[in-house]
C-alpha cells in the first residue's frame, strides 16, 4: 500500500496535536566510505555498527574543505551514502564527514561539543534534547525560501518564541508491532484491546510454537517508550499529560492505566525468551520479522532493518492495550527529529547548503521516503514506502494517535526510568517501589 498526498496531508492536519518525537535507535560507532556503503543494500541498515561516510573529491587549488555532520540513526544508511556522494560529487573539493552514532547519541554529541569538535550539522530529538542546543543553532527565520518547503506542524516543532531554531525530519509511529502472518497462522483473528485479550493471545502464539512477546529489555529507550503509552491521558494529549504531572496534579500511582505497565512487563518475562532482558534492539525486529516472535515494541523507523531481514514479512501496528478496551489502545504519534546548523560553522553556508539538501532535495526525499520508508516534514507528493508508514496512516486520519511523551518528558527521561524498569524485570523491585522513584525522578527534574 502506497500513500498519496492525500494521506501526507493527514500527518500535516493532525501535526497540531503533536508535542515532539524520538527515535532510539541504538548503534555503536564506527566507520563507513560513501564510495562502498550504497552497494551493501539494505543489510548496512540493521547493521549495529556504523559511522563516518566520506567520498572526497579535490578542487582545482588542492584544498579540501571537510563539513562534519552527526546524525544519531542507524536506518536508511544505504540511501544516505548514497546521498553525500552525490552531494561531494557536485561540490568537488569537499569532503562530508559523517559520524552516524544512535547508540547513546546525547553524550557522544555532548563530548564533541565539548571537546571543541562540534559538527557544522547535528541532529537532535524534537523536543527537550533539541531546545538545549539551541544555544548553538543557526536561526532559519529569515530564511523563508528553505522554511516555507516544510509543513507548517512540523517546522513548528523547531520553533522557540516564533524564530525556527532547528528544521524537521521524518513523522514516525510508535506501538506494538505484530507479524500477520504469525498471528494468522495462530488463529488470532482479532487484535487484542486489554491486558486479558493480549494474555490470550500470547497463549496462542505459544501454542503455535513461537515466542510471543520480544520486547527489547536490554534497551533502556525501549522500555521508557513503553511507559509512555501506560502514561498517556488522551483527553490531554501528550503536552497536557506532561504539564499534568509537572504541575503535581497527576501523579504516576493515580494514572489509571499505570498498574498495567507492570503488568505488560510481567507478560513480557513470561512470554518472552529464555533472557528477555538480553534482547536487544536488532535482535528483537530480526526475532519479528523472520516470524519467530509475534510482538515487539517499536515504531515504523525500524521498517528498513525489518525489510533487510525478511522483505517479505508482513508486519503491522498493534495499537497498545493498555486499558479497558480499544478506546484506551494507544498509537503515538510525532515529527520525532530535528536538524541543527551549528550558527559559528566556519563553513555556515555549506552547511546550511546540506542541510536543505538532505531534507528536501529530490535525493534527501528518496532518503526519507524510500529509505526510511516515512513521511517526511518536508512538503511532498512522493509515494512512502514503509508499510507501517501507510498502517499507521488510517489510525491517524481516524484520530485514533496521540502524541510522544518521551520527547518533551524532563531531561534524560529513558537514561532513569528504563533501568528502573529493568530491575523491576529483574525482581530486584516493586512495582510500588519503582513508581515511587520514576515520581521522584520526575518531580526532581
Amino acid at each position: 500500500m502506497k500513500k498519496s498526498l492525500a494521506i501526507l496531508l493527514t500527518f500535516g492536519l493532525i501535526a497540531t496535536s503533536l508535542s515532539g518525537c524520538g527515535n532510539g535507535t541504538n548503534t555503536n560507532t564506527g566507520s563507513k566510505s560513501a564510495s562502498t556503503a550504497g552497494s551493501a543494500a539494505k543489510t548496512n541498515s540493521a547493521s549495529k555498527t556504523s559511522g563516518s561516510t566520506t567520498a572526497s573529491s579535490g578542487n582545482t587549488d588542492g584544498e579540501q574543505v571537510v563539513l562534519k555532520v552527526f546524525d544519531a540513526h542507524a536506518y536508511g544508511l544505504d540511501e544516505y551514502a548514497e546521498m553525500v556522494k552525490a552531494f561531494e560529487e557536485s561540490h568537488p573539493g569537499v569532503k562530508i564527514d559523517v559520524q552516524h552514532s544512535s547508540n547513546d547519541y546525547k553524550a557522544t554529541l555532548q563530548s564533541r561539543i565539548n571537546s571543541g569538535d562540534a559538527p557544522d550539522v547535528f541532529d537532535a530529538q524534537a523536543g527537550t534534547d533539541a531546545k538545549s542546543y539551541y544555544d548553538y543553532a543557526y536561526d532559519w527565520t529569515n530564511d523563508t525560501e528553505v522554511t516555507s518547503k516544510f509543513r507548517k506542524e512540523a517546522l513548528a516543532l523547531g520553533t522557540v518564541d516564533g524564530k525556527v531554531m532547528s528544521l524537521p525530519w521524518t513523522y514516525e509511529n510508535m506501538g506494538l508491532l505484530y507479524n500477520v502472518d504469525v498471528f494468522e497462522k495462530a488463529g488470532i483473528k482479532t487484535l487484542p484491546t486489554t491486558m486479558d485479550e493480549l494474555e490470550a493471545v500470547c497463549e496462542k502464539l505459544k501454542a503455535a510454537g513461537v515466542t510471543p512477546i520480544a520486547l527489547a529489555a536490554k534497551e533502556t529507550w525501549v522500555l521508557g517508550q513503553t511507559a509512555t503509552h501506560f502514561m498517556m491521558d488522551k483527553s490531554l494529549d501528550a503536552a497536557g499529560t506532561v504539564e499534568a504531572v509537572e504541575s503535581g496534579k497527576l501523579k504516576f500511582a493515580d494514572m489509571p492505566h499505570w498498574k498495567n505497565l507492570f503488568r505488560f512487563l510481567d507478560l513480557a518475562k513470561k512470554y518472552g525468551t529464555e533472557k528477555p532482558l538480553e534482547v536487544d534492539w536488532e535482535t528483537s525486529e530480526n526475532l519479528l520479522a523472520n516470524g519467530k516472535a509475534g510482538i515487539i515494541h517499536m515504531g515504523d523507523w525500524c521498517q528498513s532493518t525489518l525489510d533487510s531481514f525478511n522483505k517479505d514479512a508482513r508486519i503491522a501496528f498493534l495499537p497498545f492495550p493498555v486499558g479497558s478496551g480499544e478506546k484506551d489502545a494507544t498509537l503515538l504519534s510525532a515529527c520525532n527529529w530535528t536538524y541543527i546548523v551549528n550558527k559559528d560553522s566556519k563553513h555556515l553556508d555549506l552547511a546550511k547548503e546540506y542541510l536543505e539538501y538532505i531534507l528536501t532535495s529530490d535525493k534527501g526525499q528518496y532518503w526519507m521516503c524510500d529509505g526510511i520508508g516515512a513521511v517526511p516534514g518536508v512538503k511532498t507528493d512522493r509515494e512512502i514506502k514503509g508499510e507501517l508508514a501507510n498502517d499507521a496512516a488510517k489510525y491517524i486520519a481516524a484520530g485514533k494517535t496521540n502524541g510522544w511523551i518521551h520527547t518533551i518528558a524532563p531531561a534524560n527521561y529513558s537514561d532513569s526510568v528504563g533501568p528502573v524498569l529493568q530491575s523491576y524485570m529483574l525482581g530486584e523491585t516493586t512495582a510500588e517501589a519503582a513508581t515511587e522513584t520514576i515520581q521522584e525522578f520526575w518531580t526532581a527534574n
